[in-house]
């Protein structure tokens, strides 16, 4: 055998024996935290909801229904849309028709459209106003999220835990179909998911905090010139004593299907904001590219093997190919039953589309380690419609904005509930 030979299969074990260790620290966290809380549990009151819409989303109106039915005793909802003429603003009024809420509503328009950050940032800002003064928490729920009726409520009562400045949960998918592109975003999610919550990088799509952090951190000033809203809060918080917490009960199972061609610009950009804002980038992208990068060395080397005549290099780098791709499939199905166990949810793979999944988390290797080089190269970036040049983690600029038309008039609600 030859150094490349031994260098190929040691490096092929030990991201396989990484990745078992860290979906094992992965079920850990989960089966430490998958109850919700107690009914008498304390919870930080009063709390704000911010939800960020611009253009249509599947099912944006069992978003709202659920938001605005939350068991939490004073909370105030706030739909920041991008537009009046935006197609989520007749939605959103169509939805809330449908149900009594439980809470105050107020739609707004976005009011200001920076150069300088996202639209997705502005719109946090400007929902975010005052709340320091009026509330004691504020949470943030993504379009692409019905929260189950306790959501807001096991925010609030992670946030009472002395220390936890942050709470979030997660996403899982689920697709509806045997697409390879839904069925690669899954596979990709799920390694997604055990690296989020083993390195602590929290996901805007359910998240909270205490309101005393939008000043003790800095935050108004950081999201004012910023690319995403929760990727960057780690670095944010380490300066306050406060932490990021897990909340294994908030992993949000979503049914969407996507095509391969628009998953990989999503996947890019997701990692795009692990690049500008997280401190374990250099972990995550390491880790990301060796495993393809391996797998081609070691088919390299099994061929120079072959062709040499050595038939226990052959042999033997086989046999680490093939625990490595095997390990593949069985961590996936092991993630999701984690998964279904701690949400409750039907959230297993089909026998029917096993075949898919297997397929999409071989695939998603490959998609992965295009998508971090993709995102290391990064100078600009298409949101819903939106050219941003990124010059840097702060240095942010509106390019264009395919918007149908800008936001009019004040800021002040121009619909209550």
């Amino acid at each position: 055998m030859t150094p490349l030979d031994l260098v190929c299969m040691a490096t092929l074990v030990v991201i396989t024996v990484t990745q078992v260790v860290l979906v094992a620290r992965f079920a850990g966290r989960c089966r430490a935290g998958a109850e919700g809380p107690p009914p008498d549990a304390p919870l930080l009151s009063p709390a704000r909801v911010v939800l960020c819409l611009r253009g249509s989303d599947p099912f944006l109106a069992d978003t709202i229904r659920a938001a605005v039915s939350q068991d939490h005793p004073d909370y105030e909802l706030r739909v920041i849309v991008d537009s009046r003429t935006d197609p989520a603003w007749s939605e959103v009024e169509v939805a809330l028709a449908d149900v009594r809420p439980r809470c105050r509503v107020v739609i707004e328009p976005l009011a200001h459209r920076p150069a300088t950050s996202t639209l997705k940032c502005a719109s946090l800002l400007q929902g975010l106003r005052d709340a320091e003064h009026e509330t004691a928490m504020v949470a943030m729920l993504d379009a692409d999220v019905v929260p189950p009726v306790n959501w807001l409520r096991t925010l609030a009562a992670a946030l009472a835990t002395p220390g936890c400045g942050v709470a979030t949960g997660n996403r899982w998918y689920a697709p509806p179909d045997d697409r390879l592109g839904s069925w690669t975003r899954a596979g990709w999610n799920a390694g997604a998911l055990v690296q989020m919550v083993c390195f602590g990088i929290p996901w805007g799509g359910t998240l909270a905090l205490r309101s005393g952090l939008l000043e003790a951190a800095g935050l108004r000033g950081k999201w004012a010139a910023a690319f995403c809203e929760d990727t960057l809060l780690p670095a944010a918080l380490a300066g306050c004593g406060e932490r990021v917490s897990f909340v294994p009960s908030l992993i949000a199972v979503n049914r969407e299907s996507i095509s391969l061609a628009a998953l990989v610009p999503w996947i890019t950009r997701q990692l795009l904001t692990a690049r500008l804002y997280h401190p374990a980038w250099p972990v995550v992208a390491v880790f990301g590219l060796s495993a393809p990068l391996t797998v081609a060395a070691a088919l390299v080397a099994a061929g120079l093997a072959l062709m040499r005549g050595d038939p226990a290099a052959v042999l033997g780098l086989g046999a680490c190919l093939a625990l490595f791709l095997a390990s593949l499939p069985a961590l996936f199905l092991w993630i999701e039953a984690v998964v279904r166990h701690t949400v409750g949810a039907r959230t297993s793979v089909p026998t029917s589309s096993l075949l898919a999944a297997v397929r999409g988390t071989f695939a998603a290797q490959g998609v992965y380690g295009g998508a971090i080089l993709g995102a290391m190269a990064m100078r600009s970036a298409r949101w819903r419609g939106v050219t941003y040049a990124i010059a840097g983690p702060w240095s942010i600029r509106l390019v264009s904005d395919a918007a149908p038309s800008a936001a009019t008039g004040p800021a002040a609600p121009l619909h209550s509930i």
